[in-house]
């Protein structure tokens, strides 16, 4: 730097780069893809951790029942619901009509995981008590389901996300929005409710699945070789896809890479987070099901919890 800036200087310059980095986080949830793959997970605060960065730091919101809140905004009613709510099976309905664009009454979209989840939703009450509009799967592992595999882990190898004993994790996943409610309003709320969920639960380092829409992986290689020279994690947060279902292709060296084009390229979501400063762990996936390229992105919610539950908690409009 050629010269010293003034104080005042100073703090409008502060003030600009928190303004540019909310700006970035709030394109995640502007340019998320609602599909069944977005898959999020987080890890819990370590209890020394909890002391310096508890609910208390967090003014914006109130400490509640992490499973049981209720928010309000108008007509739209944001609650947990469970599996054996009378709810479930319209989320599970409206799951399945977002990601296979089917609407036969009889069609729901379910797993294994969903009897053991918290289920996010968003109800419009001027339509009717029982109308879900938008979802999201939250699943807080405790310990008895330690054995129970994330999503992640079926096709990226992860241990090194996992070194701190005795974490609880959080996975959030299967989120959409209604297709006459997709202007914003409604994903705003569900991440106005992750937020909250998040929050009370203290949770840290965030972690999931993005996609390349197609599983021809060789369209990608300039992407896949930019990410892979200028996002990798830190050694300690490595990760690397399973060898059955490793993408194969030869990286192109860095000094033959346009970044700034190659960012351009990115899919609409992997950008948002880069802009907050996720990384992309090691190498691809194909998955010839969802006919994607697959990566893992991990991001330090350390960064940008406290922005985002502000931006969540301030969405009036």
């Amino acid at each position: 730097m050629p010269f010293q800036l003034k104080a005042k200087d100073q703090k409008n310059k502060v003030d600009h780069q928190s303004f540019r980095k909310i700006e970035a986080l709030k394109s995640i949830f502007d340019k998320m893809k609602f599909v069944a793959k977005n898959v999020i997970y987080t890890k819990r605060f370590s209890e020394k951790e909890s002391k310096t960065n508890n609910v208390k730091n967090y003014p914006l919101i109130k400490p509640t029942n992490a499973r049981n809140f209720n928010i309000q905004k108008g007509s739209f009613l944001v609650k947990i619901i469970n599996d054996s709510d009378k709810l479930i099976n319209k989320a599970k309905k409206l799951r399945h009509e977002s990601f296979f664009q089917k609407s036969a009454s009889a069609d729901f979209d379910s797993d294994e995981f969903d009897k053991y989840c918290d289920h996010l939703v968003v109800i419009d009450r001027s339509v009717s008590e029982e109308f879900v509009v938008g979802t999201y799967r939250l699943l807080l592992k405790p310990k008895y389901l330690q054995k129970i595999k994330f999503y992640s882990q079926s096709e990226f190898n992860i241990k090194n996300l996992f070194s701190q004993k005795r974490a609880t994790l959080l996975e959030a996943g299967r989120s959409c929005v209604h297709q006459n409610y997709r202007d914003g309003r409604i994903i705003k709320l569900l991440w106005r409710g992750l937020a909250t969920y998040i929050i009370n639960n203290q949770v840290e380092l965030t972690f999931g699945c993005a996609s390349f829409p197609s599983s021809n992986h060789k369209l990608f290689t300039e992407q896949l070789s930019y990410l892979y020279h200028y996002h990798r994690p830190p050694d300690n947060l490595k990760t690397s896809p399973h060898k059955n279902l490793k993408a194969n292709f030869k990286l192109i060296d860095k000094g033959l890479i346009d970044s700034d084009e190659e960012f351009r390229k990115l899919p609409p979501l992997i950008k948002a987070y880069l802009r907050v400063g996720a990384w992309v762990g090691n190498g691809a996936i194909i998955d010839n099901e969802f006919n994607t390229t697959d990566v893992l992105i991990v991001l330090d919610s350390k960064k940008i919890l406290k922005k985002y539950a502000q931006l969540s908690f301030n969405s009036e409009h």
